[in-house]
């Protein structure tokens, strides 16, 4: 009766649906944009640099000097390797030092690797725009983009490094530059410079000691997990986990404003919606008082009269969120699969935070769960009051409306 009901007057049917069907393709469409976005800054900073966790000595965090860093022992790693979730281990070594080129100086993060696992995790590789990578064994660097262009060097040439190195040790060396490697984040990019790994040990005196190691996950989703793994098999007095939400706390600040603003936006386009179905529902009820006084007067009882009601509200409902969520499919995986990318203004202001300048979409079954979930309960709570208004109805004045 509720399906034959609701084609009696097809224009108010399809009017209805139409309202519901926007909401959740708009709805759709913007929170994929939206977490499709969150997810990228996220993959932006794991991938270029900080690893889904990260294993310090206790510490490190705050001091960041040499004189805390920590023993690579064969034990450590194949205890880390082995814990559920672990995919990767990076193991480096940070400092910094004074570079000098042919005519410049300027402070730099040196960071020695293990080019192989590097690569692994943040695509170090892909990244150079002149030159060749490294190699374990070679005692070359790799050098920002914009630091070589600082510095007045480029692939051929000799790069000149001092600082102190461990325990107060002088540190002076002379290295070929292998390769150029260029980051969107202006920072990274105008500052690092890549040693392998025994050679930039060998430069600051700390043989065979890191000052981290960075690790990528089966499951990135199981970040939280793994870190409290991790603390339980590590002694708390010689190491500190830690995730990268602790070490990007202003990243984290930023999504997490960014996504209220979001949810703000979404919830005027939700409210305007409700109303909109609202509106429609209770003038399906006054057009159908008369109806539904017959109804009550042949004996319906009125629960069944509100159930019929509630079916049709929920026919519509559903069937707008299906068509909206079946509209979207399409444009948000060939977004997610080719994301838009920015130009002009927009994009240098995006590279200057150091994200790369594109509208990521996210093709996720949770997206589409969630929206769809969140519209049925605006119907439902839009629905209320005419049912309200219907459960109050006296059938005289219904027969005479």
């Amino acid at each position: 009766m509720a399906w034959r009901n609701l084609w009696r007057n097809k224009r108010r049917t399809l009017i209805t649906m139409a309202s519901v069907f926007l909401a959740a393709f708009l709805a759709l469409l913007m929170r994929s944009w939206e977490m499709g976005s969150y997810s990228k800054m996220i993959k932006d900073v794991v991938r270029t640099y900080s690893g889904y966790i990260q294993i310090h000595s206790r510490d490190y965090w705050d001091n960041k000097t040499l004189d805390y860093t920590f023993a690579q022992s064969d034990s450590l790693v194949r205890l880390v390797q082995g814990t559920a979730g672990v995919a990767g281990l990076i193991p480096r070594l940070e400092s910094f030092a004074l570079a000098s080129g042919i005519e410049q100086t300027k402070g730099v993060l040196v960071v020695g690797i293990d080019p192989a696992a590097e690569n692994n995790l943040t695509g170090l590789a892909d990244r150079i725009v002149s030159g060749r990578y490294l190699a374990i064994d070679e005692p070359g660097v790799l050098v920002a983009e914009k630091l070589a262009d600082f510095l007045k060097i480029s692939v051929g040439d000799t790069l000149v490094l001092l600082s102190q190195g461990y325990h107060g040790v002088s540190s002076a060396g002379k290295y070929p530059i292998y390769g150029l490697v260029h980051f969107a984040a202006p920072q990274l990019n105008s500052q690092l410079v890549y040693m392998p790994l025994p050679f930039c040990q060998e430069f600051y005196s700390v043989e065979n000691r890191l000052t981290s190691l960075a690790l990528d996950l089966d499951k990135p989703q199981e970040t939280a997990g793994v870190v409290e793994l991790l603390r339980k098999c590590l002694p708390a007095a010689e190491y500190e986990v830690m995730s990268w939400d602790e070490m990007q706390a202003e990243l984290v600040q930023q999504i997490d404003m960014d996504n209220a603003s979001g949810l703000f936006m979404l919830g005027i386009l939700y409210m305007i919606v409700t109303f909109g179905i609202f509106g429609t529902l209770m003038m399906m009820v006054n057009e159908r008082r008369r109806e539904f006084g017959v109804m009550l007067a042949l004996g319906m009882p009125k629960i069944r009269l509100l159930g019929m009601i509630t079916i049709e509200a929920s026919i519509m409902s559903l069937l707008a969120v299906i068509l909206g969520a079946l509209a979207s499919m399409p444009i948000i995986y060939y977004y997610t699969v080719n994301p838009p990318r920015l130009t002009g203004e927009l994009a240098v202001a995006m590279e200057n935070y150091g994200f790369d300048p594109v509208f990521p979409f996210l093709f996720e079954a949770f997206i589409f769960i969630n929206q769809t979930l969140i519209v049925l309960v605006l119907t439902a709570l839009a629905a209320a009051y005419p049912l309200y208004a219907i459960r109050k109805m006296s059938i005289v004045d219904a027969l005479h409306h």
